[in-house]
């Protein structure tokens, strides 16, 4: 009999609440964008006694006041460390604390059976061995090889043209700015993951990331040093393209972090705001790439894969775990539990 743990519970729970009310509110401070400069007090929209106007004018003070404490601490930044340490150190420190911080709450399920209904390949774990070799490997990869990376980049952001200083950028640009760099870095990292695939290179480079046939969070950023290199460029052409200042870098790191320990976790939950986002490949798409050695190699959405012909395997293996029904993406016929999970449940039980 399983027995929901309630911390466990409520895990999930509220990880994805987060994640959604940071959807939510930066999709709102996005109507501010469009409408706050052309909202007058002729709006007649009403709903009961709040017109439109009052709305988008509530939002423009929300977006106000945010913006006025990213500055008030930007500030503090500035005045207490030099742009070096900005961009090298401080930076380091934040990708690490993000990094580990999206890792928690799916360490947390992997501890109690009640949440395997959602695991992807729910007859494999991580066991504490692996775990412990791939964080030893993680922090050595870390600390030798991306923070002298890091340490370089202050010299490269001003090469580039990134800038620390204030005004910030408005905080409702995000709601354009983050799409758009998921595009184009999903583009590029189809690409260069599609060629670390390549016999002449996989085993030299990328057969370290796919020791891992059923991967973990923490995994995601488990890779040879050359791979961390290449795909780290894929980061930085949306910044580089549309927004070429440290906050808004910051703002997508955390959002890509937190992508791409997903990706790796091995769940697929049915309460993921991410579900509704239109072509969102997922943990279910990245899983099936570990478990075959084959595509998809998208990181993030699923039109690179369908159009260049390179997810026809992951298509017919979901077309069959849904009985004949096709789809472009998984969230089109994602439930509650995973169909795979429930399906090896159903055998175990008529053994039995």
């Amino acid at each position: 009999r399983e027995v929901t743990p309630p911390a466990a519970a409520l895990a999930p729970t509220m990880f994805a609440t987060t994640r959604f009310a940071i959807v939510t509110a930066v999709l709102a401070l996005a109507a501010v964008g469009v409408h706050a400069a052309n909202v007058t007090g002729d709006v007649t929209a009403t709903i009961g006694d709040i017109t439109l106007g009052d709305v988008v004018a509530q939002l423009t003070k929300a977006e106000a006041l945010v913006h006025a404490k990213m500055t008030s601490g930007w500030s503090w930044v500035l005045d207490n460390f030099s742009h070096f340490f900005i961009a090298g150190p401080l930076t380091f420190v934040f990708h690490e604390v993000v990094y580990f911080s999206a890792w928690m709450p799916w360490l947390l399920m992997d501890q109690f059976d009640f949440f395997k209904r959602w695991k992807i390949q729910p007859d494999k774990k991580a066991d504490g061995a692996m775990v412990r070799k791939c964080l030893k490997r993680l922090l050595i990869s870390h600390v030798c090889i991306q923070l002298p990376m890091q340490l370089l980049f202050h010299w490269v952001a001003q090469f580039l043209g990134f800038s620390m200083q204030l005004p910030l950028p408005p905080v409702r640009d995000l709601a354009w700015q983050l799409p758009a760099f998921f595009a184009i870095e999903d583009f590029y990292f189809y690409w260069v993951h599609r060629a670390l695939h390549h016999k002449s290179v996989y085993k030299h480079v990328h057969k370290i990331h796919h020791e891992h046939t059923h991967p973990f969070g923490i995994a995601a950023e488990y890779a040879h040093p050359i791979e961390t290199f290449f795909l780290g460029i894929g980061t930085l052409l949306g910044p580089l393209f549309f927004a070429k200042h440290m906050v808004t870098l910051w703002a997508w790191l955390t959002v890509r972090l937190f992508e791409t320990v997903e990706d790796h976790a091995g769940y697929d939950l049915p309460f993921n705001p991410t579900n509704l986002i239109p072509f969102w490949g997922g943990a279910v798409h990245h899983d099936f790439h570990h478990k075959t050695f084959a595509g998809p190699y998208a990181s993030i959405f699923t039109w690179c894969d369908w159009a260049f012909g390179t997810d026809k395997a992951f298509r017919a293996h979901q077309k069959k775990l849904r009985g004949g029904k096709e789809a472009m993406y998984p969230a089109q016929f994602r439930g509650a539990p995973n169909a795979e999970a429930a399906e090896k449940r159903r055998a175990k039980a008529k053994a039995a």
